[in-house]
């Protein structure tokens, strides 16, 4: 014993290991060429389609970005008015009057309506991944639920 106490201490070491070396797993076997079909097979099972959309501010939900957006144009979900600062490409909070465009006088209710000329529509790319199932595939909520847990 070495040390002043006989407890055991932090460099004491209960195990027995010290000098043995760690097993190591064995290199994965190389997947047969079927396997490997069937690997892309599985990551291209989801279709993915991007749509350039129209976030609500107030909801959340997209709205479709189509042309653009008058003054009088409202969410369809909440009827919340579309062209309001919050909804803006220039809306920042952290820039002057919370707003990138050189604006003269600030606008106070940025999720009302108002009528500014330099309003830009934030869109965003909505990638909505849809699987991709067998062409007779039925698109009915039941049968689509029971499909989920078949093997």
């Amino acid at each position: 014993m070495d040390r002043k106490y006989g407890h055991k201490g932090y460099q004491d070491s209960s195990r027995d290991d010290r000098g043995r070396e760690r097993k190591r797993t064995p290199p994965p076997t190389p997947l047969t060429p079927e396997e490997r079909a069937q690997q892309r097979s599985l990551r291209h099972a989801v279709s993915r389609e991007a749509n350039e959309v129209m976030r609500c501010p107030n909801c959340g939900r997209s709205v479709v970005a189509s042309g653009a957006v008058g003054f009088e144009t409202t969410c369809p979900h909440c009827v919340a008015p579309l062209h309001a600062c919050r909804a803006c490409r220039n809306f920042d909070t952290s820039a002057r009057w919370e707003c990138r465009a050189p604006i003269a006088t600030p606008v106070a209710e940025k999720s009302k309506a108002n009528t500014c000329t330099l309003f830009e529509a934030r869109l965003v790319l909505d990638a909505t991944g849809k699987r991709a199932g067998p062409s007779g595939a039925s698109n009915d909520p039941k049968s689509q639920f029971e499909n989920l847990f078949k093997r």
